[in-house]
């Protein structure tokens, strides 16, 4: 098994599953400087690199394996540096916290006590730890003074006298005092809250998730952690006074030379911590502007708080200073180092407390098993060595680069919205495409738009890219200092060709990478439980809408539905369709208002759902039914939201849901419009079978034990002289349950060979096949027969229609009232022409009393009604044979 199935099934199979669909599963076994070769490698390695301009999230400031720092490690590793030395003393974390300390210093003035641990999130969690009990602490010591200043009134004889002065003038001091002791014991069990902005990234552990603002996770995937308040205003004004309402105020007391108390006001604040990215690199590569950083000081020092700067992703030289805050010249209380402090080898963190705030025992009881330890030590050490001599060069490659992808953005601004960033942290914002076809527009949403440039640039120009977490459109763009010309040319031509594509609206190229087939397994995605079901959308009037819903039917589709895609071949569209299975929502494809004879009208939306028939078999034999069936429950929820009335099941997406009895509402009718599909196929027949002479009369019925082939047999029996049931091997039992309900009404047998439909002047197939399953050697070839087809995909084999005697009509189809004729992406019926099924969709919303003919199983009397119905509205069957039209590629009746 491969690296990339194992990874796939055992480590994090969502990742696996959507790596695969966007054809980004690529393993790389060997990393040097900016660039990684992929495995299995070609012969012409080097042609074969990959420039990689993720840089580990911002990790590899000095590239993969940066001889320097594999140096120290191999050294460390020679000479049996202990690893695991807990309770000791140990010299390389030591020279680490005194070097970080003294970089720093050299900006902020500060010396710092150093925590170190072995993540980015792990630092957060640090800083929210260490603040808390600082809070605490704070709290502590001034009910300390608070209790000693209540009993000096006492022994004084005081506190039975008033406050001279102050906010307290008049008041018992005793009682001041009491009253702010109360207070204080009150913050002090109170939950501590903590401040970050709108679009923060900190992390994804329990404290650090609470304070990332992770608009694209699913709620449920966040978990209650401390309080956490959101500044969404960053006007300086706004965001210095966002938190008055929770300073509680308090009186303290003190007592002059003249033994006169005077009483003065101060405030308890519940607030923690103001935890800020001084450069957003989650959230597109978004800088904080100083003003907002000046206002977070003055907040913090208005709640007797810390201010903590996450520099994990933005720090340690990426942007051209040590501190990517240290421009804005504000200073925080704590800084927090990661990523590129490993040097890309190690996975080192650092929390960093300005020395008169760190409380002194937290390093005695914050530990962690694998902090501290002198190899990761060591190499930190040696990347900020590194660091200092490459502080220049950083500036001046990074502003090299950010010109070349500047002129780009100039050269294509309907593509690329903006670039951002200073230094080596830099993210490229692309526009959302706006393609004609729904199918491209559900394709180029906002959360998949980073990663399909992410396959265009790997696989057309072996460049690395990959969107920011929080705001998928951006691009981020973290090469290591190394980097050089010819790369950031190389660089700059990719991101002009993704552009150029987007622009020009060439989504067949831009999207190529895509029709490849896949490799490996696939898997379903997890059902995620839906949230409270949205509002539906008001309708236009009194107008009735009626939403149908139709699966994709097979590889040609996308070229109907994407005619943006007309260059592709069926091989690679049937590829794209495997690559991308279970990863595209239901989309709307098109809306029309369609009239009845009788003048009533109704609003139809048309909702694809995406997998085909072919996936739609492939999966029910492996058992993966749930997962098609939920599909189609996502696309009513689509139905209701677009405030359906009705919404009808075509093909798979009725047969998939048990004809529609998976589909559980209460507000709004379901059909799977197979009462229409029969009617009209009993409508033909029974004409046919009026003008037939005898010995003519004879049936076959392929399918009789599905939903529309049971009640075919029941209407077609008594017009007929014989009825013959034929069905696969093994389906005897089940059809002779069906020969025993009608064989009062005419001559029944049951085959299951196919071989007996050679004695049927007249066959009716409803099969729920995703192949053909009647072929030219299984029909007379000696007299005239009538194939009628119910079945989409067809049941009969494209050679039958070519067959001089025979006559092969699609059954189940309606010419709509009024010479109407809606255009329906992806169905290539004659102009006026729809699926019966479609048709009685609407048909249900021209009549909003009547109820289902075709939820769940099917009767004659539905089929019956189904068919009055439509003659009173206008909508009459139409018999349509191979000469009228193309096999359609899109729905099943």
């Amino acid at each position: 098994m491969s690296a990339e199935l194992d990874f796939g099934r055992y480590a994090r199979p969502e990742l696996g599953r959507l790596f695969q669909a966007l054809n980004l599963d690529v393993a790389y076994r060997r990393g040097r400087g900016d660039h990684l070769t992929p495995e299995p490698a070609t012969d012409a390695e080097a042609a074969d690199q990959v420039l990689d301009l993720v840089g580990g999230a911002g990790s590899s400031l000095f590239g993969h394996n940066h001889p320097a720092l594999v140096a120290v490690a191999r050294q460390c590793l020679d000479e049996q540096l202990p690893f695991n030395a807990q309770a000791s003393i140990r010299p390389g974390a030591a020279a680490l916290a005194a070097k970080l300390s003294t970089l720093v210093r050299a900006t902020t003035g500060v010396d710092y006590v150093v925590t170190l641990g072995s993540t980015g999130a792990e630092a957060v969690e640090a800083a929210v730890k260490h603040a808390v009990v600082e809070r605490r602490r704070r709290l502590g010591a001034l009910r300390e003074e608070l209790d000693r200043s209540l009993r000096r009134l006492h022994r004084d004889g005081l506190a039975d006298t008033a406050c001279a002065t102050g906010p307290a003038a008049g008041r018992h001091c005793g009682e001041v005092i009491t009253e702010a002791i109360e207070k204080v014991t009150e913050a002090l069990a109170a939950e501590p809250v903590l401040v970050s902005l709108r679009n923060a990234f900190h992390g994804k552990t329990t404290a650090a998730g609470t304070l990332t603002h992770g608009s694209n996770v699913p709620e449920d995937l966040h978990v209650p952690g401390p309080k956490r308040v959101r500044l969404t205003d960053w006007t300086p004004e706004a965001v210095v006074a966002a938190l008055d309402d929770r300073l509680v105020e308090i009186c303290t007391v003190t007592v002059d030379a003249d033994a006169v108390p005077h009483s003065a006001a101060r405030h308890l604040s519940p607030v923690a911590a103001c935890f800020v990215e001084p450069v957003q690199g989650e959230a597109g590569v978004r800088e904080v502007p100083t003003e907002t950083l000046a206002a977070l000081r003055a907040l913090a020092d208005r709640h007797d708080t810390v201010l903590v700067f996450d520099e994990i992703q933005c720090g340690m030289g990426r942007t051209g200073t040590f501190l990517a805050s240290e421009p804005s010249g504000v200073v925080a209380d704590y800084y927090l180092l990661s990523k590129s402090l490993g040097g890309g080898l190690a996975k080192i963190s650092a929390m960093m407390v300005a020395a008169d705030r760190y409380v002194a025992d937290f390093g005695r009881h914050h530990t962690s098993t694998f902090a501290e330890d002198d190899f990761s030590a060591l190499i930190a050490t040696a990347a900020l060595d590194l660091y200092e001599s490459h502080r220049d060069r950083i500036a001046v490659v990074g502003a090299e680069l950010r010109d070349q992808l500047v002129k780009v953005a100039e050269r294509w601004p309907e593509a690329i919205a903006e670039v951002r960033g200073r230094g080596l942290l830099l993210g490229v914002e692309f526009r959302v495409p706006q393609p004609e076809s729904a199918l491209l527009r559900a394709v180029f949403d906002a959360e998949s738009l980073g990663f399909l440039i992410a396959g265009r640039l790997l696989h057309a120009h072996r460049v690395r890219v990959m969107p920011t977490l929080s705001a998928p459109t951006t691009v981020r763009v973290q090469p290591s200092a190394l980097i050089d010309t010819a790369d950031i040319e190389r660089a700059a031509a990719a991101f002009d060709d993704v552009a150029g594509l987007i622009a020009k609206g060439d989504y067949a190229t831009l999207l190529a990478h895509l029709a490849v087939p896949p490799t490996g397994a696939w898997r379903p995605r997890q059902h995620v439980p839906a949230p409270p079901r949205r509002r539906r959308v008001e309708h236009d009037g009194d107008v009735p809408r009626v939403v149908f819903l139709a699966n994709l039917d097979n590889a040609s589709t996308v070229r109907s539905l994407a005619p943006e895609l007309a260059e592709w071949s069926d091989g690679r569209c049937a590829a794209a369709l495997d690559r991308m299975r279970g990863e595209l929502s239901p989309f709307e494809v098109v809306r029309h208002r369609i009239a009845s004879e009788t003048g009533r009208v109704a609003d139809l939306s048309v909702v694809a759902v995406p997998f085909t028939a072919a996936q739609a078999v492939d999966a029910m034999r492996a058992g993966q039914r749930p997962w098609l069936s939920q599909t189609v429950l996502d696309a009513v929820e689509l139905g209701v939201e677009l405030g359906g009335d009705v919404v009808g099941l075509g093909g798979y997406t009725s047969i998939v849901t048990g004809a529609g009895r998976d589909v559980v509402e209460h507000e709004i009718r379901i059909t799977s419009g197979n009462s229409l599909t029969a009617a009209c196929a009993y409508d033909l027949l029974q004409r046919h079978l009026a003008s037939s002479g005898s010995g003519t009369r004879r049936v076959g019925l392929v399918g009789g034990i599905g939903n529309i082939g049971a009640v075919m047999a029941d209407l077609v029996a008594p017009h007929c002289e014989s009825l013959v049931l034929v069905g696969r091997p093994g389906s005897g039992r089940r059809l002779a349950t069906v020969a025993k309900r009608v064989a009062h009404l005419t001559d029944v047998s049951v085959a299951e060979d196919l071989e007996a439909l050679r004695d049927c002047p007249i066959v009716v197939s409803a099969t729920n096949a995703a192949d053909p399953v009647i072929l030219p050697t299984h029909l007379s070839a000696d007299r005239e027969v009538l194939v009628c087809d119910l079945a989409v995909p067809g049941d009969a084999h494209p050679a039958v229609a070519g067959l001089p005697n025979v006559t092969l009509v699609s059954g189940g189809r309606i010419r709509l009232p009024g010479g109407q004729t809606p255009h329906f992406p992806g169905i290539t019926l004659p102009p006026g022409v729809v699926y019966s099924c479609l048709a009685e969709t609407i048909l249900l919303g021209l009549e909003p009393e009547m109820a289902s003919p075709s939820y769940g199983g099917l009767s004659v009397a539905g089929v019956l009604s189904a068919l009055e119905l439509a003659r009173r509205h206008g909508f009459h069957p139409t018999r349509i044979t191979t000469a009228d039209v193309s096999t359609n590629p899109w729905v099943a009746s």
